[in-house]
């Protein structure tokens, strides 16, 4: 690290394209050609359509046979979405309640047309279709072009194991930010100062610094050849604040490390890409925590939660799932995360409307975001623009 906080520093006359992570100031959208958590299994039932926006593209999903697929969710005739009013009079179809054009969705082929049966652009007009895994109670789709990587290498490290169980009743709602502050503040070693009064952390008893940072970036930034690509917030040397004063007023942690009834050992947090957070352990001990920050627009993304534990049979998986269903998800997402939530959107403003990537002042504690952006724009495969929205897969 360096001796100053100079070099992290980005004063209003800093140029985007002289920066070490220029590539990431330029994806409000996101990244192109990695795969994305789009939703939760049990959000798509059988047969069912579920319309999403997903890096500025319009997407729907449906479920046929217990397989979800995934075509543009927009009309080739008229360009109205499928979503807004899905009729289906197959199991494999997908018909447009404006005219009737009707396409399978496992190939995005136009096969019928209600009002014109015997139109000659049947068969010869086909939807963008999307690649799709299900997997860990989650669905997965591919935004880009071409054949996708293996799963594994965009999702955060362990998620996939055979033995981590993960909890069916994951949370996913809009939060009006850009996905990168929500990406930033996930991995900010500061950050913890928003919590401080968590009543998460005061029901656990655990003590809690008022900010804790890291010094070096030893061991900080994972990039292993065919595997995820992340920075770990719990490398390297570590500071943690718990007091201070200003004008002989004395602030403290609520809970301080003699007091700590909970036994912490504190947690490891890290960021990978595209946009998933892992927290080991966290909210207790043996639950791994995971999150996604997948954009919408250019001012709001997804944000997912869900939790994994490692159990040995269907009867611990009920027990851990009805215990995310009627304690966890409540305590985590209105508890705890409320506060993630309310500082995103309060950046908002300032980096979309008042050149806020030109004018933050960065300070030392911000060494893990500055390394998630470089990463971030040494491994993406691709910047998303507004244009593959409509445009045909190769």
């Amino acid at each position: 690290m360096a001796d100053s906080e100079t070099d992290l520093a980005a004063g209003p006359e800093a140029d985007f394209d002289n920066k070490p992570w220029a590539s990431y100031l330029k994806a409000a959208l996101g990244f192109r050609n990695h795969w994305y958590p789009a939703c939760f299994s049990k959000e798509i039932a059988e047969g069912e359509c579920l319309g999403l926006e997903l890096l500025a593209e319009r997407v729907l999903f449906k479920r046929i046979g217990g397989r979800v697929y995934a075509i543009e969710d927009r009309c080739a005739h008229r360009g109205v979405p499928f979503s807004a009013r899905p009729e289906c009079y197959s199991a494999n179809t997908v018909t447009c309640w404006y005219h009737g054009f009707t396409y399978d969705l496992r190939d995005g082929k136009l096969v019928a047309i209600v009002t014109d049966p015997e139109s000659p652009l049947i068969g010869k007009v086909a939807l963008r279709t999307y690649r799709v895994e299900e997997r860990q109670n989650v669905v997965f789709v591919f935004i880009g072009d071409g054949d996708p990587p293996p799963l594994v290498e965009d999702v955060q490290p362990g998620f996939l194991d055979d033995d981590l169980y993960i909890a069916p009743d994951g949370d996913r709602g809009v939060v009006r930010s850009n996905w990168r502050l929500a990406a930033e503040n996930g991995v900010d070693a500061s950050h913890i100062y928003i919590h401080r009064n968590s009543r998460l952390l005061s029901a656990l008893g655990r003590a809690v610094p008022l900010a804790s940072y890291f010094v070096t970036r030893e061991d900080m930034v994972v990039d292993t050849p065919g595997g995820p690509k992340g920075v770990v917030k719990g490398a390297g040397r570590k500071i943690s604040v718990w007091e201070t004063e200003i004008e002989g007023e004395r602030i403290a942690a609520r809970t301080m490390p003699d007091e700590d009834r909970a036994g912490s050992k504190g947690t490891d947090t890290s960021l990978w890409m595209p946009c998933g957070l892992k927290v080991d352990p966290f909210p207790a001990l043996g639950i791994t925590h995971f999150e996604w920050y997948v954009p919408i627009d250019e001012h709001s993304h997804y944000y997912m939660v869900t939790w994994g534990k490692r159990v040995s049979d269907p009867v611990e998986q009920e027990r851990f799932a009805h215990e995310v269903d009627t304690y966890w998800r409540e305590m985590v997402v209105d508890r705890f995360n409320d506060e993630d939530v309310f500082a995103r959107e309060a950046m908002e403003r300032f980096y979309s409307e008042e050149d806020g990537w030109n004018r933050e002042r960065l300070y030392r504690p911000d060494v893990v975001v500055t390394e998630w952006r470089k990463l971030a724009s040494k491994h993406n495969r691709g910047i998303q623009g507004r244009g593959y929205a409509g445009r045909r897969a190769p």
